[in-house]
């Protein structure tokens, strides 16, 4: 059977104040059935150190332009934007079951690369990384073995900057002092996030002190305008993980080749 490394950080119980456990299917759904696309064909396990070795000739061969090389960020684009390793491709995606299309999408981009890929503890990228071995399209596919928990244990001051976002109450952690994202209203360095206060919606947002005691705590003008319409929800009102102000983003982008393998991680 497939066994993960046990992570430890910084917590407690009110990290997690709706701690269930349960049997499921996928521990994060890729949208596709495990028995069309296996872990068994994920890519090859790089330790910490392997990967780290491997970032730093990326970055000096993408400097001289001489790279065939992806550096692929296969989280969601809210966790990317506060932390992620220099040189990044990291896709603009809301979910990882958009991961497939995203693939799909750009086969061009991936065709002939070498493609090393991270995710947070290594889970997605056991899909992931099967997944896009499965369009025969890259020379090899990589993974980082128990994701960026596991590099960040042992460089807390490596290739990856800015924070590991978490999905519990905390939000993220910390291993560096960089801060690479900004807030929604003001663009002052921020990241720390909150939940839009918007009682329709329940997206992150990235809002400053200084703009919060303005009352700008909401995700986007849209909700903002309806917070201040609203006055109290109705009852057993279901909340909308998408609201109005991702129709900006293309559910699945598609990126421009011209502008080379490496990204820059921000929305």
């Amino acid at each position: 059977p497939l066994q993960f490394p046990l992570h430890s950080s910084a917590g407690g119980a009110h990290c997690f104040p709706d701690l269930r456990v349960g049997v499921f299917k996928e521990i994060v759904p890729l949208g596709i059935d495990p028995k069309e696309v296996s872990y068994k064909e994920t890519g090859i396990h790089l330790t910490p150190q392997e990967f780290h070795r491997e970032v730093e000739h990326y970055l000096s061969q993408s400097s001289q332009g001489q790279s065939d090389t992806i550096l692929l960020d296969c989280r969601n684009f809210y966790e990317s934007k506060i932390g992620h390793f220099q040189g990044c491709l990291a896709p603009d995606i809301r979910k990882f079951s958009y991961f497939p299309s995203y693939v799909d999408e750009n086969l061009k981009l991936f065709k002939n690369k070498r493609v090393l890929m991270y995710c947070t503890g290594g889970i997605r990228c056991e899909r992931g990384s099967a997944y896009l071995r499965s369009k025969a399209v890259c020379k090899e596919v990589y993974q980082l073995k128990g994701g960026i928990h596991k590099y960040l244990e042992e460089f807390p001051d490596g290739f990856y900057r800015g924070k590991l976002f978490v999905f519990d109450d905390r939000y993220a952690i910390c291993s560096n002092e960089d801060v690479i994202s900004a807030c929604r209203y003001c663009g002052t360095l921020w990241d720390q996030y909150k939940l839009c206060s918007s009682q329709h919606c329940r997206q992150l947002v990235l809002t400053c002190l200084s703009c919060r005691k303005k009352g700008l705590t909401a995700c986007c003008p849209v909700c903002q305008e309806k917070e201040l319409q609203v006055t109290s929800g109705a009852p057993g009102q279901a909340l909308k993980e998408e609201c109005e102000c991702t129709e900006r983003r293309p559910r699945v982008p598609i990126e421009h080749i011209s502008q080379g393998a490496r990204g820059t991680g921000e929305d």
